[in-house]
């Protein structure tokens, strides 16, 4: 059993670490402005920042309890990001109608 773990380990908790480095240093300058779970929410968002010309990332999470056809729920999270100097301008325009 040992002979399968070790190796697992050696191998997945650098990766782990790199991808973890990786995602701290692209959004280490970006601020969280909206987090939503609703599609209209965060296309009606990204569109408002489309025009004034706010550069945006998003992170999407998908989460699946099971499968739609059977019952299950799909949930997507959207978390929208602009950069530090934009935030306030960001803010203003999603608050707006």
């Amino acid at each position: 059993m040992m002979d399968i773990i070790l190796p697992f380990i050696l191998l997945f908790v650098p990766v782990l670490l790199v991808f973890g480095i990786i995602e701290y240093v692209s959004y280490r300058k970006w601020t969280s402005v909206l987090i939503t779970f609703n599609d209209e929410d965060y296309f009606r968002a990204i569109g408002k920042l489309n025009q004034v010309g706010i550069k945006y990332r998003t992170k999407s999470i998908f989460n699946q309890t099971s499968t739609p056809m059977f019952g299950g729920n799909r949930q997507m999270q959207y978390e929208i990001f602009v950069k530090e100097q934009d935030v306030p301008i960001a803010f203003q325009k999603l608050n707006s109608n």
